[in-house]
C-alpha cells in the first residue's frame, strides 16, 4: 500500500529568527495537518545547525523531506512520533516502499537514505529537545537490545541494527549541449513574446518569463549556485562597475538615502541608463568580455565570479530597469514600501521580496523536465566552465595581440581554477581549455548562431506592440521561410521591404560584435520618465 505525503506542509523559518544568538532563518519547518509546527523537527534542525551537524541550511532539505515522509507513514499507521521511534516501525516504513522499488520508481538506495535520516533524528532528538510534555525526552537510540531503536557498529560508525548497505551505481549525468541550453533558455522566455492584453495577471507571466530566463542565464553563463543567485546583490554589481569607472560610487555610506546605488537611480533616469550601457560597451571594446563580481556563497563566504558582459547588460536592462521596475511600481501604487532594492530577482507574488531559494532550483529543474533534456541544473556548472574557457581564451588572446602562446594558456587555466574553486589548475581546467581551442578553430560556425539570437531578440522586441492579425501573418511568414525553396520568393520579400518600409531608429549592436544587447519595451513604453 502506498501513502502519499500530502498532510504535512513544508516551509522555512522567517528571516531574522534568532535562537541562542544564532541566525536561524531559512531552517526547514514541517507543519502538522492542523497547521501547527511540528516542534521536534524544528528543534532538531536548529540543534544540528548549532552543533555544525549540517554543512549548510540547504543541506537540511533532504533530511526534512525524509522526516515528512516518515511522519505521513506514522499518521497513516495511526501512531504518534514518539511511538514511531521503534525498530518495527522503521521496518514497516521501509516495507511501505517495496512496490515502488520493485516497479523501478524508487531506488533501494533512496529508501535506505530516508531511513538513515530518520535514524539520525531519533538519535539526536533527546539532546535537541531535552523536555517533552514536562518530562525528560526518551532516549530512543541505545547501545543494547532493550532500546526502542537498536544499533550496531559498522566500520566504526553507529548504525541502526536494520541498516542495509546498498551499492549505488555511479550515475552519468551529461553536460547539456549548447543547443539544449539554448532550447531551455528560449523555452523559459517564450511567454515574454506574448502581446500584452492589459491585464496584470498576463503582465506577471511575461515578467516571470524574463526573470526565469535571467535566473537560468546566471547558472549557465556565470556558474552561480542557486544559493548564490538568491544572494545576488545589485550593490556588488555596482561596486564591480565602479572599479572600472563605468559608474561613480560614493566613498562614504553610499547605501543610505544620501548616497543611493546609481543602478537604482538609473531606473528613472534614461540619460544615466544610456551612460551606464555606453560605459559597459566601451569596456568591452577594450577587449574585455567579463566583469568580476563578488557573490555570497555557501557558509557566508564570498567568491569572485566572472559575469559575461552581455549578461550584466541583460540583468540591468531587463531584470532591474524593466521587470523589477514594473513590479515595484505596481506594489508602491498599493502602498507597499517594504521593497528590497538590493535584490535582482523578485517573487511575482512576494510584494517586493527576493525570489525564494526553492523556487530558484525548481525553475531550471522544471525546464529540463518539460523539454525532456538529459542532464540537470547542477550540470549547468560544467556547461558554464566550458563557456568561460571560451570567453577567457578570447580575452587573453586579445591582450596578447592574438598570439596563442604558452602564457595565454597558463593565464586561462589559472583563472578557470579560480572560478571552479580549485587551489591550482588540474586536468579539469586542461580539458576545458582544449575545448576552447577546438571551438576557436570552428569560429566560422559562430555567425549563424549569432544570427539566430538576433532574430529571436527582434521577435521579442516587436511582439509586444503587434496586433493579432500581424502576429498570425508573421507566423505564416516564418513557416514560409522554412518551406519555400524558390529564391524568387526571398527576392520579392527584400524588394517589398526596400520599397514600402521606412525603418525606425532602433538600438543596434556596434563596436562589440560579441555583445548581445537586448532592448525590450515596457508596458508603459512611450511615457515620459
Amino acid at each position: 500500500m502506498r501513502y502519499i505525503p500530502i498532510d504535512f506542509e513544508m516551509g522555512r523559518t522567517p528571516q531574522g529568527l534568532l535562537w541562542q544568538s544564532e541566525d536561524m532563518s531559512d531552517i526547514p519547518v514541517i507543519k502538522n495537518p492542523d497547521g501547527s509546527i511540528f516542534e521536534p523537527s524544528l528543534r532538531y534542525f536548529g540543534y544540528g545547525w548549532l552543533q555544525k551537524t549540517f554543512k549548510s541550511k540547504s543541506s537540511m532539505e533532504p533530511d526534512s523531506y525524509s522526516l515528512r515522509d516518515y511522519l505521513c507513514h506514522l499518521l497513516n499507521s495511526g501512531v504518534d512520533w514518539v511511538y514511531g521511534g521503534r525498530d518495527e516501525v522503521l521496518r514497516s516504513f521501509r516495507n511501505s516502499f517495496s512496490e515502488r522499488v520493485k516497479e523501478g520508481e524508487l531506488a533501494s538506495a533512496q529508501v535506505e537514505l530516508k531511513l538513515e535520516h530518520v535514524f539520525r533524528f531519533y538519535q539526536t532528538i533527546d539532546k535537541a529537545m531535552p523536555i517533552l510534555g514536562g518530562n525528560p525526552t526518551p532516549q530512543f537510540v541505545g547501545y543494547n537490545e532493550i532500546s526502542p531503536i537498536t544499533t550496531r557498529r559498522v566500520g566504526g560508525t553507529l548504525r541502526w541494527s536494520g541498516w542495509n548497505k546498498v551499492v549505488r551505481r555511479a550515475s552519468s549525468r551529461p553536460t547539456p549541449s549548447f543547443d539544449n541550453v539554448e532550447r531551455i533558455l528560449e523555452h523559459l522566455r517564450a511567454a515574454a513574446m506574448e502581446p500584452l492584453d492589459g491585464s496584470w495577471e498576463q503582465s506577471l507571466r511575461v515578467f516571470a518569463a524574463e526573470r526565469n530566463w535571467l535566473v537560468t542565464c546566471c547558472e549557465a553563463r556565470a556558474g552561480l549556485r542557486r544559493v548564490e543567485i538568491w544572494h545576488l546583490s545589485l550593490r556588488k554589481i555596482a561596486e564591480a562597475l565602479s572599479k572600472h569607472r563605468i559608474i561613480t560610487m560614493s566613498t562614504g555610506r553610499w547605501r543610505n538615502d544620501a548616497h543611493p546605488n546609481p543602478l537604482n537611480v538609473a531606473v528613472h533616469d534614461k540619460a544615466l541608463r544610456a551612460q551606464i550601457v555606453s560605459g559597459i560597451e566601451r569596456f568591452a571594446a577594450q577587449g574585455n568580455t567579463t566583469l568580476n563580481v563578488d557573490v555570497l556563497t555557501k557558509g557566508g563566504k564570498e567568491r569572485s565570479v566572472e559575469f559575461p558582459l552581455d549578461l550584466v547588460l541583460s540583468l540591468l536592462e531587463i531584470g532591474i530597469w524593466t521587470v523589477r521596475k514594473a513590479l515595484f511600481a505596481h506594489w508602491e501604487a498599493r502602498g507597499n514600501t517594504d521593497l528590497d532594492y538590493d535584490a535582482i530577482f523578485i517573487s511575482s507574488t512576494g510584494n517586493g521580496r527576493r525570489l525564494g531559494l526553492k523556487h530558484i532550483g525548481e525553475i531550471v529543474k522544471d525546464a529540463f523536465n518539460e523539454l525532456d533534456v538529459a542532464g540537470s541544473g547542477h550540470r549547468l556548472r560544467a556547461y558554464y566552465l566550458t563557456e568561460m574557457a571560451w570567453l577567457l581564451w578570447n580575452q587573453e588572446l586579445a591582450k596578447a595581440g592574438y598570439r596563442p602562446d604558452i602564457a595565454v594558456s597558463n593565464n586561462v587555466m589559472n583563472r578557470l581554477a579560480e572560478l571552479a574553486g580549485h587551489e591550482k589548475p588540474s586536468t579539469t581546467e586542461r580539458y576545458y581549455l582544449d575545448q576552447a581551442r577546438d571551438r576557436h578553430k570552428m569560429k566560422a560556425n559562430q555567425p549563424s548562431v549569432e544570427a539566430r539570437k538576433d532574430m529571436m531578440n527582434a521577435l521579442i522586441s516587436v511582439s509586444w506592440r503587434m496586433e493579432q492579425e500581424k502576429c498570425n501573418l508573421l507566423r505564416r511568414l516564418i513557416y514560409a521561410f522554412d518551406d519555400c525553396e524558390d529564391d524568387r520568393f526571398y527576392r520579392v520579400i527584400e524588394a517589398a521591404i526596400d520599397k514600402y518600409v521606412v525603418p525606425k531608429d532602433r538600438p543596434v549592436e556596434k563596436k562589440v560584435p560579441h555583445l548581445r544587447v537586448v532592448s525590450r519595451p515596457t508596458p508603459d513604453s512611450g511615457k515620459n520618465e
